[in-house]
C-alpha cells in the first residue's frame, strides 16, 4: 500500500465536482411536481418522495451557489411546490403517505418533513411564514418536558431527529424575537446534560460496543446542534472522536453515516486524543467520497451501488443518484477541506435550521503539514474494522436470499 497524496488531480476534482453537482439538480427536475427524489425514482408509484428530492436541491443549491444562485423563477417554482404540501397547522406533510403504511410514526414524519420544508424555504425566501400551530405547542414548558421525558434512550438515531427538529422550531422563534425560544432551548439542554453517557458521550443506555457506537454517534451528531447554537460545550469530545475514527475509514459509508460523523470529527478534532489520526481518518474519507462521485454527477444514498435507495414512501429498483445524498455527501466534503485543507468557508453555505446540514459557522481550521494519508494509519484501522466489515456483509448476503 502507498501512500495516498492530496495531489492536483484531487485538487482540481473538488472543484470540479461542485459544478458537476449543480448539473446533476437539472437531471431530477420535474416539471410539474418539483424534483424527484433520484434519476431512477418512479414518481406515479411514489409521489411523496417528490417533497424530499425538492427540499433537497433547495440545500444543494443553496450550498453551492449562495447568493449566486440568480434563477429566480425556479425559487418560486421550488417554493410553491414546497407550498402545495403544506397543511393548515403549518405542517409540511405529503398527503399520500396516509394511503401507505410506512416504518416510522406520524409525529416523526411531521417534524421531519416541517423541519426541512421550512428550512430550504427560508433559505429562499428570508421572509418565509415558519410558523406553525402544531410546533407552537413545543413553546409551552411543561408540555415540552413531558415529551421529552417520553423520549426512549433505547433508540438514539429516531429520537435525535426528533429532537432536534422540535428544537429547529425554538430556534427560529427565538431568532425572530420570541425568547420563550431560547429558554425552552436551555430547558432542552439541561435535560440532555442530565441523560447524556459518559460512557459513549451519546444521548443513550447503551454499554460500548460497535454496533451501539455506531447508533450513539448517529444520534448525537443531532442533538449537539442544541449545543452549537447555544455555544454550550458538547462534554466528553475526546470520547466521540475518538469513535467517529474507525467508521471514518471505511470508505465513503451511507449519506447520512458520512455526514453524521464527519461534522462530529470536525467539531472534536481540538480535543481528540490522537488528533493524527482523526485528521487521517478525514483525509482518507474525503479521498473516498470524491472517488464515489457519480458520472452525472450525483451520489448513491448508500455505501455500495448494489443498495436502492429506500424512504418513508418511497422505494427503488435500482440504485442511482440521489437528491438528498448528494446534498449530504457535499456538505460532509465541505466541513473537511474547511477543517483540514483551510478551504474558504464563505465558498460553502450550509443551511441556517437545525438539522443535517446545519452549521453556526464556528470552526475548528487544522495546520497539517502535509496532506498525505499514512498507509500505517490507514492499515491499523482497516484491520480492526475487518469483523465488523465482514460481518457486514454476510448480514447483507443473507437480506438478499431472504429478500
Amino acid at each position: 500500500m502507498q501512500n495516498i497524496e492530496m495531489d492536483e488531480d484531487y485538487k482540481i476534482k473538488l472543484y470540479d465536482l461542485r459544478g458537476s453537482s449543480i448539473k446533476f439538480t437539472t437531471k431530477l427536475r420535474n416539471a410539474e411536481f418539483g424534483f424527484n427524489y433520484t434519476i431512477n425514482h418512479n414518481v406515479q408509484k411514489y409521489p411523496a418522495a417528490l417533497l424530499y428530492g425538492t427540499w433537497s436541491i433547495a440545500y444543494l443549491k443553496h450550498l453551492i451557489l449562495g447568493k449566486d444562485w440568480k434563477d429566480e423563477k425556479e425559487k418560486e417554482f421550488i417554493l410553491s411546490v414546497l407550498n402545495r404540501h403544506r397543511l393548515k397547522n403549518g405542517i409540511f406533510y405529503p398527503a399520500s403517505l396516509d394511503q401507505i403504511k410506512y416504518s416510522k410514526s406520524k409525529e416523526y414524519m411531521y417534524l421531519h418533513c416541517y423541519n426541512y420544508a421550512v428550512g430550504a424555504a427560508l433559505e429562499l425566501d428570508s421572509s418565509f411564514d415558519f410558523q406553525s400551530s402544531y410546533m407552537d405547542a413545543f413553546l409551552n414548558a411543561d408540555y415540552l418536558q413531558r415529551w421529552l421525558n417520553q423520549r426512549s434512550l433505547e433508540r438514539p438515531w429516531e429520537e435525535s431527529n426528533n429532537i432536534v427538529n422540535a428544537a429547529s422550531y425554538l430556534a427560529l422563534c427565538n431568532d425572530h424575537g420570541d425568547n420563550r425560544g431560547k429558554e425552552r432551548l436551555y430547558q432542552m439542554l439541561e435535560w440532555h446534560n442530565k441523560v447524556q453517557n459518559p460512557f459513549t458521550g451519546g444521548f443513550e443506555i447503551f454499554k460500548p460496543s460497535r454496533k451501539n457506537i455506531l447508533q450513539s454517534m448517529a444520534g448525537a451528531v443531532h442533538n449537539f446542534h442544541i449545543h452549537h447554537y447555544l455555544e454550550e460545550p458538547m462534554r466528553y469530545e475526546n470520547k466521540i472522536a475518538q469513535n467517529v475514527i474507525p467508521f471514518l475509514f471505511e470508505g465513503p459509508l451511507t449519506a447520512c453515516l458520512s455526514i453524521d460523523f464527519v461534522e462530529l470529527a470536525c467539531k472534536t478534532i481540538n480535543h481528540a486524543d490522537k488528533p493524527f489520526e482523526l485528521e487521517q481518518a478525514l483525509l482518507y474519507h474525503l479521498k473516498a467520497l470524491i472517488d464515489y462521485q457519480n458520472e452525472d454527477g450525483g451520489w448513491y444514498e448508500n455505501e455500495t451501488p448494489r443498495k436502492p435507495t429506500t424512504a418513508n414512501g418511497m422505494r427503488e429498483e435500482k440504485a442511482s443518484s440521489n437528491s438528498y445524498a448528494t446534498w449530504f455527501r457535499l456538505c460532509s466534503i465541505a466541513m473537511i477541506v474547511i477543517t483540514l485543507l483551510k478551504d474558504d468557508p464563505g465558498r460553502w453555505h450550509f443551511r441556517k435550521t437545525l438539522g443535517m446540514g446545519y452549521s453556526n459557522n464556528k470552526w475548528n481550521v487544522r495546520d497539517l503539514s502535509d496532506y498525505a494519508v499514512d498507509n500505517m494509519t490507514v492499515a491499523k484501522y482497516k484491520i480492526s474494522n475487518l469483523p465488523g466489515a465482514f460481518k457486514s456483509r454476510l448480514i447483507y448476503a443473507a437480506s438478499k436470499l431472504m429478500g
